[in-house]
């Protein structure tokens, strides 16, 4: 691989990171056009971890997943990515990060805190010069707190 190709190598794994951090950005501050737009109309979505059965969907059904997910009056929440491993294959990508979500409610009944260490595998592809998600799936490593509060 020429230089070139390393510096355009490394463009593309700077925009897929900027994609994730969109991703935390959007959930923390309830962007949901901003959230949709991360994604191609159709997605692969794996969120069996949780309890949902892995499926294609339209982006509209996941945006409503995550909108219930984070509908609790006064929550507010940080998400942090980080530890990301990626691999760019001409208009393809796959991309491993790490998630430490955080939540807390005051005065949620049953803990004002839920917390998940998990990891996102992503697939990406390249659509009118950015990055889009197209297939995601959610490993959990361990939770704590009160997940009622974005069950």
């Amino acid at each position: 691989m020429n230089t070139e190709q390393q510096i355009e190598v490394l463009q593309h794994k700077v925009a897929i990171r900027t994609v994730r951090y969109q991703f935390a950005w959007a959930l923390d501050t309830k962007d949901w056009q901003l959230f949709e737009s991360l994604f191609t109309p159709e997605i692969d979505v794996d969120l069996s971890a949780i309890g949902a059965p892995a499926k294609r969907m339209p982006v509209a059904e996941l945006v409503g997943m995550f909108k219930y997910a984070f509908r609790t009056e006064g929550m507010r929440t940080q998400q942090i990515y980080s530890n990301f491993m990626i691999d760019v294959a001409g208009g393809t990508a796959r991309c491993t990060s790490y998630l430490h979500g955080q939540h807390f409610t005051p005065g949620y009944p049953g803990g004002e805190e839920f917390q998940i260490r998990a990891a996102y595998e992503d697939r990406l592809l390249l659509q009118k010069d950015r990055w889009q998600i197209n297939g995601t799936r959610l490993i959990i490593f361990f939770v704590t707190g009160n997940a009622a509060m974005v069950s």
